[in-house]
């Protein structure tokens, strides 16, 4: 099923950019390992760092998808929030006080059903209105993110949702073996599901081709229309599952948590390859790019005379200067590939 790279030149330079994001993540941990060695470099650091990024990371990977099919999707945050919101008043509303650990259990595969379930369903409308309306998928999501954030302001009538169950937050915030936050393992397997999703199903091969060239797609028998709906609605579950993290973190779940997240899963994704135009990204690109903007993040924490609006210059100049580079490497991957191609 592997039909992309298999010109040795480009998995040459698929293996470089891989090495060139493994670089980057070792410079910066090295660099604020030594900046702040008593703070930065240690256990509970460490665990608190790894507890952060699985949110906007499963976030990334939902904008990973969405970039591949050629568009953007401006409403994930909207989807986790409004999935998590409605999923956990279900919950306060139905789950009895002093229930057995099977009724608990049984709740707790309830919320995670509602939440996946109602992501999708946002998914689906989204790809409703890029597919079969027509609308460009920037306007779409952004009307769609709209739609769906005052749809939770309806539910919560713009406050906190809270009193959530004690169990939902304590299993989502578990620390297992004493080192591994269980929000990392909830990250790794959606990563893996993904990355399976892509490089080993007919749905990844014709997800990159639909993204490659819309109208060679259509014209090989392809139903753009079908992987639209597919790709935007595992994005909307996969937006549920970050949600239902975002809520367990803060014991309660409001319209509006994690919208910084929507510029940082669009960096994250830059920066780990995937093509902005549609075709290409990898998963493990994405995955490296997430832990190198945890641990800048993480750094800056470190420096409170560093303000949020020094961030936002930062985060802005990353993407400028990441999309500049990718431009010109793409440019110059073309001419290298076509003169090997010339030559053989």
């Amino acid at each position: 099923m592997k039909l992309f790279h298999k010109n040795p030149a480009a998995r040459r330079f698929a293996d470089a950019d891989t090495i060139r994001l493994l670089t980057i993540f070792a410079a910066s941990f090295l660099v604020m390992s030594l900046l702040e060695p008593n703070i930065f470099f240690t256990k509970r650091y460490l665990i608190s760092m790894a507890s952060s990024f699985p949110e906007y990371g499963i976030l990334a990977l939902s904008m990973m998808l969405a970039m591949i099919s050629g568009g953007i999707d401006l409403s994930v945050v909207a989807t986790a929030n409004f999935s998590g919101i409605l999923a956990i008043q279900f919950l306060i509303r139905f789950y009895p006080e002093g229930a057995s650990t099977m009724t608990t259990v049984l709740f707790g595969l309830a919320v995670v059903v509602i939440a996946i379930a109602v992501g999708a369903l946002c998914g689906l409308l989204i790809g409703f209105l890029i597919a079969k309306i027509g609308i460009p998928p920037m306007l779409a999501t952004l009307g769609g993110s709209d739609l769906i954030m005052g749809a939770s302001l309806i539910l919560t009538k713009g406050s906190s949702v809270n009193g959530i169950p004690a169990f939902f937050a304590e299993a989502g915030t578990k620390v297992l073996f004493g080192f591994l936050p269980v929000q990392v393992v909830i990250f790794a397997i959606c990563a893996l599901v993904v990355s399976y999703v892509l490089g080993y199903t007919s749905f990844g091969i014709k997800l990159r081709m639909m993204g490659s060239n819309p109208t060679a797609s259509r014209f090989s028998g392809i139903n753009n229309s079908r992987i639209l709906f597919t790709s935007y609605m595992l994005g909307g579950m996969l937006s549920a599952v970050s949600g239902l993290l975002m809520i367990s973190r803060a014991n309660s779940a409001r319209a509006d948590y994690g919208n910084s997240y929507v510029m940082q899963t669009i960096i994250i994704c830059v920066l780990g390859g995937t093509n902005p135009n549609g075709g290409f990204g990898k998963v493990r690109g994405v995955v490296i790019a997430i832990l190198i903007l945890q641990v800048l993040s993480s750094g800056f924490n470190m420096f409170p005379q560093i303000s949020n609006f020094y961030r936002n210059i930062i985060w802005g100049a990353v993407l400028i200067l990441v999309v500049v580079y990718n431009h010109l490497s793409e440019n110059y991957r073309i001419n290298k590939l076509a003169k090997t191609a010339q030559s053989q």
